[in-house]
């Protein structure tokens, strides 16, 4: 019985498939919630999505490969390395106080974690967007073919990913429906750094989030920078100064009083509202800034903006990069390599 790895490489307008036979051993990334219970997750990476399998079956592809096939065809090969070098995925939570219920999370777990007991790992917690949840980033993002692929090439250091969620509509904020910065920051990360091999050193723990996540990564590591070594905002939605009607947080409950969106709240916990306090401060959150230049939202101007003020308070420590596309998971998903080598080598740098 054969398993076949199904790569499909979508942009705008055209899709590439290819299916190639490989042998009943093929690999897969495996989701677990216990060792015991796992089952086969599909692969993903930049405008791909990729069941993976043995590294000779996919070297054997027809190498007939031009133009726009060209780029899908180095991300096979990142596959067919990952593949025998996959970290693992579980399913988690931790019992909250300040929300009232569990706060779920995925973790991944790098390639050889089990290998030194002793051993502490770096973690990035990966906020998701708008209506998001805890599996997002594994699912659509491409997080673990990412991370997998970065780790086995010498990129990046072998990390914990964190992937947690309280809600499609929490802006990971103290806001006016929910404390969700209080049970990420007071309940998830001491849980987080008690039960896996996880570092609790400011230079072991970064932040990188998409859109809502985004907003909520600049935030946090502006609010508690001697916690986070660097952020990785991607189309980050923090509207000054106010979001426009398309936007998901104008319904959103942490920004609602007396049954309607309050312009006051957004602007007390928006990013602006907190530059003061953090550029008095001593402690640098190195970040990485990326948006599409055809994001709809108006979300590149606001990362220019993010950008410059940045560069006030910290010249040596913000980047910025305008990529081609909208507000959408193709931008997503090819912004986050970038984003993670450049947390974790300003991370790695921290002392």
């Amino acid at each position: 019985m054969t398993a076949h790895a199904l790569c499909e490489f979508q942009n705008h307008t055209r899709a590439l498939a290819l299916d190639v036979e490989l042998a009943p051993e093929s690999s897969a990334v495996v989701m677990q919630s216990s060792p015991k219970q796992s089952h086969r997750c599909r692969r993903g990476l930049g405008n791909v999505a990729i069941l993976c399998g043995p590294i000779n079956a996919l070297l054997e592809l027809p190498m007939k490969f031009t133009g726009f096939a060209r780029r899908a065809l180095g991300v096979l090969m990142v596959c067919a390395a990952a593949s025998a070098h996959s970290g693992e995925l579980f399913a988690d939570s931790v019992k909250s106080a300040a929300l009232g219920r569990d706060m779920k999370f995925t973790v991944y777990l790098p390639d050889g974690y089990n290998k030194d007991a002793t051993q502490k790992f770096p973690v990035i917690y990966l906020l998701h967007g708008a209506g998001g949840d805890e599996v997002e980033w594994a699912r659509k993002g491409g997080a673990i073919e990412t991370l997998d692929g970065l780790i086995k090439r010498g990129l990046m250091r072998p990390s914990i990913a964190v992937m947690p969620t309280a809600g499609g509509a929490t802006w990971w904020a103290d806001g006016a429906a929910e404390k969700v910065e209080t049970a990420l920051m007071t309940e998830l990360l001491p849980y987080v750094e008690g039960k896996y091999k996880a570092s609790a050193e400011r230079n072991g723990r970064a932040l990188a989030g998409l859109s809502m996540g985004g907003y909520g990564a600049l935030n946090l590591s502006l609010r508690f920078p001697t916690k986070f070594c660097a952020a990785g905002i991607i189309s980050p939605a923090i509207y000054d100064p106010l979001p426009p009607e398309a936007s998901a947080s104008r319904k959103a409950g942490q920004f609602v009083r007396d049954g309607k969106f309050d312009p006051d709240t957004w602007k007390a916990l928006n990013y602006p509202a907190h530059l003061d306090k953090y550029a008095a401060g001593s402690a640098r959150v190195p970040m990485w800034i990326v948006s599409g230049d055809h994001d709809y939202l108006g979300i590149a101007l606001m990362s220019a903006q993010l950008h410059s003020r940045m560069m006030k308070i910290q010249p040596k420590q913000a980047e910025l990069r305008i990529i081609d596309g909208d507000h959408e998971w193709m931008v997503f998903r090819d912004a986050l390599p970038d984003a993670l080598l450049y947390v974790d080598k300003q991370c790695a740098a921290t002392k």
